[in-house]
């Protein structure tokens, strides 16, 4: 599995920067994880709204679907235009009236997620963890061909998702505050308890993002390291992992 980021900034982005949104590729796969401001510019870089097999949207912030209702239209264009045969499916829960919006036409289709099911996608198997956050958000852990792949969305420290995060080869963890920051919005996570999580769930590589946009993000790998011995990737534009 190979995943590069797309946008790395909570609530909006810095200039020619974007929000929370990832892709995630493998042999079979070119899934989008959120799909936040300023994403889809990164997207089309490296693939064509054609290819992507479908969206995965952890919740309904602005910051994590803003670009969405032009992901809408690119897939209308797609299939207008005989590049795509099939509706996009976009992936995302019914706790809000806005999964209504996922369905476009006969252009994408929404289809519910929940903790309950486990969704399969040519091989890729993936299921879901409700955190503790302002929203109703969902964790989410990709399987496949042995690797595993858990994207938090957004998350307080609260939230029971070690075991969900167990073995992870790589979790990609919001990180949205300082480590001295701790209680100052109890839906999001520091660096120091990012940290802890990836340590306690034995995950093997870390990917700290959605970043504040006061203080000097760099010293937040530093601060997490305090906690936790794997390899600490910070979020940058164009990044990619591969496990």
């Amino acid at each position: 599995m190979k995943i590069t980021v797309l946008g790395r900034w909570g609530a909006y982005p810095e200039p020619g920067e974007a929000t929370a949104g990832y892709l995630l590729e493998t042999d079979k796969h070119k899934i989008l994880l959120d799909c936040g401001s300023g994403v889809l510019a990164n997207l089309f870089k490296i693939i064509r709204p054609e290819e992507l097999t479908a969206v995965f949207i952890s919740h309904y912030h602005y910051d994590h679907i803003a670009d969405l209702g032009c992901l809408l239209y690119a897939s209308k264009f797609a299939m207008v235009f005989k590049k795509r045969s099939e509706p996009l499916p976009v992936y995302g829960h019914k706790a809000s009236p806005r999964f209504s919006e996922l369905s476009f036409r006969e252009y994408t289709v929404g289809k519910e997620i929940h903790p309950e099911i486990t969704v399969s996608i040519n091989d890729l198997q993936v299921s879901f963890r409700q955190t503790i956050h302002e929203e109703y958000n969902l964790a989410m852990r990709f399987e496949y061909q042995n690797k595993v792949l858990v994207y938090t969305g957004d998350l307080g420290p609260k939230s029971q998702i070690t075991d969900f995060c167990n073995g992870a080869d790589l979790l990609i963890c919001e990180t949205s505050l300082f480590a001295h920051e701790g209680g100052m919005f109890p839906g999001h996570m520091t660096s120091r308890e990012t940290a802890e999580l990836a340590a306690a769930s034995g995950a093997k590589e870390l990917l700290l993002t959605h970043f504040p946009h006061l203080g000097d993000i760099s010293k937040m790998a530093q601060e997490a390291a305090c906690y936790y011995e794997g390899k600490i990737h910070l979020a940058e534009i164009n990044k990619s992992i591969v496990i």
